[in-house]
């Protein structure tokens, strides 16, 4: 899983970019290729779930520190459509402190993912607590890339996209 210090500075962006390009070439890869075993294990390690906004808007009401930022991984495709993410408390707290992300109100953090509805809602551990809620984009999230891959690492709550 990513820790506060990996999104603080960006270190995790180096990883989702290997992972991305072993996603890319995954159908010419050996099903038991060591390469995407590891890719899994560390995507598994962020415990990525799918949620709907009302829970996204519980998690935002039930945090002491709440914050706004363009979604981490946009910053390798920039020509991707932008989406928000908000982040919960020490990670709110450090994106704030670094600049990658501005504080906001309760209300302001769940208009920004309602403004993404087309988009499904992934909640990611980050130093051991859920503290990322991003509304992804499928074409270039990790995440969505394993899924499309056959590689399952996405849990699906009831009522959740995509």
């Amino acid at each position: 899983m990513g820790t506060i210090e990996d999104y603080k500075n960006r270190s995790l962006l180096c990883g989702i970019r290997k992972a991305l390009d072993i996603l890319d070439i995954a159908n010419d890869l050996p099903i038991q290729d060591d390469r995407l075993e590891r890719v899994m294990e560390k995507i598994r390690a962020f415990e990525p779930i799918c949620i709907a906004i009302a829970e996204a808007s519980e998690l935002i009401r039930s945090s002491r520190s709440v914050a706004l930022g363009e979604r981490v991984c946009r910053e390798l495709h920039p020509d991707s459509e932008a989406t928000q993410s908000v982040f919960l408390d020490e990670l709110a707290e450090a994106m704030i402190r670094s600049g990658h992300a501005r504080p906001a109100t309760v209300d302001e953090s769940v208009l920004a993912l309602q403004q993404h509805s087309g988009h499904p809602l992934i909640i990611s551990k980050v130093s051991g607590r859920y503290q990322e809620i991003c509304a992804s984009h499928l074409p270039t999230c990790v995440f969505w890339k394993a899924e499309k891959q056959g590689l399952h690492c996405l849990k699906r709550r009831h009522g959740t996209k995509a």
